[in-house]
């Protein structure tokens, strides 16, 4: 015959003993609580320091549109000026 134990559960006999279990449930749901607000302001910050960076990005990235569009103008006016002078050439050519 073999021997098995039964675990039984103990049932608070007193009011003060469920209000002490009750007051257990929630420091430990409390403390819980507080690991998990400690994590998202970590993430938080992580998150803060990533718009950081992508601002900088942004902002460089905005620096070198505005000089592209400096060129192209600058271009833009180059050929314009090139095409002037390419049709007086052929006007004065043809006469």
């Amino acid at each position: 015959m073999t021997e098995t134990s039964a675990h039984l559960l103990a049932f608070p006999a007193r009011d003060d003993d469920r209000l002490r279990l009750a007051l257990r449930g929630l420091v430990t749901a409390l403390e819980a609580q507080g690991q998990a607000v400690a994590a998202l302001r970590g993430e938080l910050s992580g998150l803060a320091s990533s718009l950081d960076g992508l601002d900088g990005a942004l902002t460089g990235y905005d620096a070198e549109l505005g000089g592209t569009a400096a060129a192209l103008r600058r271009a833009g006016e180059s050929a314009r000026t090139l095409e002037r002078t390419a049709q007086d050439w052929l006007s004065a050519t043809r006469v």
